[in-house]
């Protein structure tokens, strides 16, 4: 028999010593939900729950007179209306912190990998692909080029069945937060951190798990937004991270370009997908565009606040470019209230000064991003209107620190937000703007009408595109024939200005965030991007 060295209490033999501190928190969290339906509900309740729970244990381990799933549901079936409800209640809650303690081991088997001495990878992880690669024999320069043609884009869906409050998330995290800080803690203060839970528990028991109204589109946009800030970005930078750190440590070669990379970036489909959506239209698909960008340029002036705080590069010390002081004073003519406010204290602190211009920047983008979101035309010349901007800016804080031979501050602090914008721009994620097919072809055709009245009829065809895909004929009748310049857009048939709303003209291109790009459904060709632009 095994012994867990947290408790003191005996293990089931058949379980693996790595897996013991899951089963822990599995009881842990039993017994917690247990005290909490005995608390609110009352003992009646708590026994009927237990005695369930107990029944169906003993028949899953097949033991001498447990019994059967017909005799289980039979004592469902019999249990009155307002009991069922709770017991019902208590199993779905059970398995919610069920699955959280298993997130939460996961992430406790990820560690113990990292932390143990000369072990074997974890199977699937970025160091574990980097091994199998060197000893299949593949050379260090040969899978550089791969990861750096490495492009891995997650689509973010609002999938209804896999909807999830996002009350409950939260209080999902904070249980996961106390079954990660409990362990190493001393049984004297297990008390309090179970008093702690327990408040947890009953949260989850007095919550809702479905809203009592219909959720909206931009409901879906604001859930999306939330998973956006509070877990992907972060996720995106630790997978970055660990793919780079595992190219080095398995071929013992540092390169440049690899620490660049940007392998994963994201989609989304929800605000953009038409297709047999009603709900979705042009206003929506933009409002949805400018609301992922109000939320990644606060993420650049979080970050950027972060870059002020920790690099105090003295100019006695570590001299600044040029080229950075000239970007200084191109700033402040914009900014004169910010630079006057900084000079004097970031006199000696160049790269400070001009981090806190940045952000400056970044937060005058985002004002007029939340102007444009509510109807207004605020104009700013401070803003960034393009993620090479900011880019170029925080390249030039890089150079100070690199020709200060500062390489391991840049890879702790400019290079993870160098990648963030590299991936995510200044748009979060690229959206597809999904429409039928038919819906396309119908603007198409009353574009062409409009621009080229006089145009030879031309027998549609079918030709093959350098990928083997077949072109649409409704594209290629309409190319190459005499046109004159495109008519207003607010004289256009609604359905026409519906399918061209998202995608601003060259005059007006700066008032959409970039990011937005057209498909079509219902023929699975390609999309209508040349088309429509």
């Amino acid at each position: 028999m095994t012994t867990d060295p947290r408790t003191g209490v005996l293990a089931d033999p058949a379980v693996r010593n790595e897996d013991i501190p899951l089963h822990d928190d599995v009881r842990w969290l039993a017994a917690s939900l247990g005290r909490v339906i005995r608390r609110i509900e009352g003992e009646v309740a708590f026994a009927t729950v237990e005695t369930l729970r107990q029944a169906c244990r003993a028949r899953r381990h097949g033991e001498p007179g447990a019994p059967s799933l017909d005799a289980l549901l039979d004592q469902v079936d019999a249990l009155p209306l307002e009991r069922s409800a709770v017991t019902a209640r208590a199993f779905t809650l059970f398995f919610l912190l069920i699955n959280t303690a298993e997130q939460v081991h996961r992430v406790r088997r990820a560690r113990a990998y990292r932390t143990a001495d000369n072990a074997e990878p974890q199977r699937g992880s970025a160091r574990w692909a980097m091994r199998g690669l060197r000893d299949a024999g593949h050379e260090a320069a040969e899978v550089e080029r791969a990861l750096l043609a490495l492009d891995v884009r997650p689509v973010l869906t609002a999938h209804p069945t896999e909807s999830t409050r996002r009350t409950l998330l939260a209080l999902q995290a904070r249980v996961a937060e106390l079954l990660l800080a409990r362990e190493g803690v001393p049984i004297a203060e297990r008390t309090a951190m179970e008093e702690q839970l327990d408040g947890e528990v009953e949260l989850l028991w007095i919550t809702s798990e479905v809203r009592q109204d219909r959720p909206s589109v931009m409901d879906e946009v604001s859930t999306v937004l939330w998973y956006l800030e509070t877990r992907l970005l972060d996720a995106g930078g630790s997978a970055r991270d660990a793919l780079v750190r595992a190219f080095e440590q398995e071929f013992g070669v540092t390169s440049e370009a690899v620490q660049q990379i940007v392998p994963l970036k994201l989609g989304n489909w929800v605000g953009g997908d038409r297709d047999g959506n009603p709900f979705v239209t042009p206003d929506v698909t933009v409002a949805t565009a400018r609301r992922a960008s109000y939320a990644m340029l606060g993420r650049y002036a979080s970050a950027l606040a972060g870059l002020v705080e920790r690099l105090s590069v003295s100019e006695t010390i570590a001299p600044a470019a040029d080229e950075l002081r000239s970007s200084i004073e191109s700033d402040c003519r914009f900014l004169p209230e910010v630079c006057e406010a900084n000079r004097l204290r970031n006199a000696d602190e160049p790269v400070r000064l001009k981090l806190s211009l940045m952000a400056a920047r970044v937060s005058a983008s985002r004002r007029l991003t939340a102007a444009r979101d509510a109807g207004r035309t605020d104009a700013d010349p401070a803003a960034y209107t393009e993620a090479a901007q900011l880019e170029h800016d925080l390249l030039l804080v890089r150079e100070t620190l690199v020709r200060a031979g500062a390489l391991n501050a840049c890879r702790a602090t400019i290079d993870p937000v160098v990648a963030l914008v590299r991936a995510h721009g200044l748009h979060g994620y690229l959206m597809d703007v999904r429409e039928h097919a038919s819906v396309h072809r119908a603007a198409l055709d009353d574009v062409a009408a409009r621009t080229a009245p006089a145009r030879r009829a031309i027998r549609p065809r079918v030709r093959r595109s350098r990928r083997g895909r077949e072109r649409d004929p409704a594209l290629l009748s309409h190319r190459g024939t005499p046109r004159r310049a495109p008519p207003a857009p607010d004289t256009a048939p609604m359905k026409t200005r519906g399918c061209r709303h998202p995608f601003p003209s060259r005059s007006s291109r700066s008032s959409l965030p970039a990011g937005c790009r057209a498909r079509r459904a219902g023929d699975g060709r390609a999309d209508c991007r040349a088309g429509l632009a």
